[in-house]
């Protein structure tokens, strides 16, 4: 919501955000809004944030790479599915008139080829329970509708890149791929560098700035009314590729020519890591006039310019 909250505000709307810090710590709340700390499994929280408010972007989850859906399985499918049902219970005694909520291409962990929206109600069943929270988000979204009239707009982004997300610790895949990558390329000169698994996953990165200008722009729109959209860019990759652009533009953005080709080691995967997510966005496209405009290597040296200029400062703090 970093990247929606000032697009809203430019949109006009007034802003109320509400955050409980537990994945960063305490940060400064965006400027031009309302903000209240507090955890939204808690009924009066979640009662507080909604007063006065005629809609809602529910993006609170826990969040992770791949390590972190096995490390926190019974959180993420306890406390993400049950804040969920809270905002949608009280958004009806609110009188809210729509609640947009921000799920996942992790919905879609068990589809064999090409992500269609379309095929999400007679798709696999998600094994992790990230994906399956996600879905199960999805369908409470779908039974109030049925049920209460509250209507809903479900967004399943994929594979987002920002500027803002950064490493845990030296577990591969508790955070996302990108930012892992980044940790052991930029900082930890990893080369050899790990990875998990084989390195030919693929998936299509989606910068963060493009995805937040959908939720923006369309949230409340009549367009999107009771309708799930995927917001994705259709260039695959695989993890050794990104691994490689990475190694690549760290060293242009440096200055500086690479000693050797990056090569890697192999941690053990899990079973029910994904091999490939690429997604349909005809619907995105054809309904709304929405595409993804930044390119990966693009996203990628935005991310190493940020990291690099964050080392620096830091550097230059840490010496005076």
């Amino acid at each position: 919501m970093r990247e929606v909250t000032p697009r809203l505000l430019e949109q006009g709307h007034e802003v109320r955000g509400v955050d409980n810090y537990m994945r960063y710590g305490q940060e400064p709340p965006p400027d031009g809004i309302e903000f209240l700390e507090g955890d939204l499994t808690d009924l009066d929280t979640v009662r507080r944030s909604l007063k006065g408010v005629d809609g809602v972007i529910q993006a609170a989850a826990q969040i992770y790479g791949v390590a972190g859906f096995h490390r926190y399985p019974a959180d993420i499918l306890q406390k993400d599915t049950m804040l969920h049902g809270l905002i949608l219970r009280e958004a009806l005694a609110a009188g809210v008139r729509r609640v947009a909520f921000i799920s996942s291409s992790m919905v879609y962990e068990r589809q064999a080829d090409v992500a269609r929206e379309e095929d999400v109600p007679n798709m696999l069943v998600p094994l992790t329970d990230y994906g399956l929270s996600k879905l199960m988000g999805e369908r409470l979204s779908q039974a109030f509708g049925t049920q209460y009239g509250l209507e809903y707009t479900i967004w399943r982004p994929f594979n987002i890149i920002g500027l803002h997300e950064r490493a845990e610790g030296y577990e591969p895949g508790v955070c996302h791929v990108f930012a892992d990558f980044i940790q052991r390329i930029v900082h930890e000169h990893q080369n050899p560098m790990l990875i998990i698994g084989s390195g030919e996953q693929v998936r299509c990165f989606t910068w963060i700035g493009d995805v937040a200008g959908a939720i923006a722009r369309w949230s409340f729109d009549p367009a999107t009314a009771n309708a799930d959209f995927n917001l994705g860019n259709r260039e695959p990759v695989t993890m050794m590729d990104l691994g490689h652009r990475i190694y690549r533009l760290y060293h242009e953005l440096i200055g500086r020519t690479p000693e050797q080709d990056l090569r890697f080691t192999h941690a053990p995967t899990f079973a029910d890591d994904v091999q490939v997510r690429i997604p349909a966005v005809d619907k995105a496209r054809e309904q709304l006039g929405w595409e993804a405009q930044v390119k990966l290597d693009e996203m990628l040296r935005r991310c190493l310019a940020h990291e690099l200029e964050e080392a620096s400062a830091g550097a230059a703090a840490g010496s005076r």
